[in-house]
């Protein structure tokens, strides 16, 4: 197994007459972190948290995505990122690890809140022990969307479920409204569409997962995280594919 996830432009396909590249990623023998920002551009105190996620690369070190919030569009800027399920997925994350508190900018490593990242590098205290999960992904564009291929591993004594999500980079949005009003916000890393996959307990996961087309570039982010304690085991990031 590699030491680090192999990012490779493998074959253009052709397909009802379109040409779709095909390109895949495995993860290596390490634990590589996740790093979520649960966020909103109706939150005056969101700015700092976005750009420092924007200094992020994804690597076999380093997976990062941002989850916009709908839970701040009431005060007159509705964020077009946000969805409900996002804000949810923040309440029963919270919920789970016995958290009290769900606010922006919240940024959780491997399904625990951090709150180092304000001058502080949140990563520099973050073990990276060896790979108890392993995630392979297959990621093939063409013009009506991506199909991402999963095939994914993880302990047969835990509950875990994979999350598959689409995410893009270069949004920027000039807000008219709100506690931001008047700002231009950058934004990387936003999370377009996620969708789930429980893990069997005895047998390899291999799932399709469809993704619209994209507004932006950006790529496709995977990870096992455990049920039962929050805990994210492995994550993995497949950059676009370039024909």
């Amino acid at each position: 197994m590699p030491a680090k996830p192999l990012f490779a432009l493998a074959a253009a396909l052709c397909a009802g007459g379109a040409v779709a590249a095909e390109c895949t990623a495995s993860s290596g023998p390490l634990q590589t972190p996740l790093v979520e920002l649960y966020t909103s551009e109706g939150c005056s105190s969101c700015p700092p948290a976005d750009r420092w996620l924007g200094t992020l690369k994804q690597s076999s070190d380093t997976v990062a995505i941002a989850y916009h919030v709908d839970y701040w569009d009431y005060i007159g800027w509705k964020d077009r990122f946000a969805e409900p399920r996002n804000g949810q997925r923040q309440r029963n994350k919270v919920a789970l690890t016995g958290g009290r508190t769900v606010y922006t900018p919240q940024i959780m490593i491997n399904g625990r809140d951090s709150r180092a990242w304000r001058g502080n590098d949140p990563l520099a205290g973050v073990t990276r022990g060896a790979a108890t999960a392993h995630i392979q992904l297959t990621s093939a564009k063409a013009p009506a969307g991506a199909t991402v291929s999963v095939r994914a591993t993880a302990p047969s004594d835990r509950q875990t479920q994979l999350v598959v999500a689409r995410y893009e980079n270069g949004h920027q949005s000039e807000v008219k409204a709100g506690e931001n009003r008047g700002e231009t916000l950058s934004h990387s890393f936003v999370v377009r569409d996620w969708e789930t996959r429980a893990m069997p307990t005895k047998a390899p996961l291999n799932a399709d997962v469809r993704f619209l087309p994209q507004e932006k570039t950006g790529g496709v982010v995977a990870f096992i995280e455990d049920l039962r304690s929050g805990e994210v085991l492995q994550a993995l990031a497949l950059p676009d594919c370039h024909s």
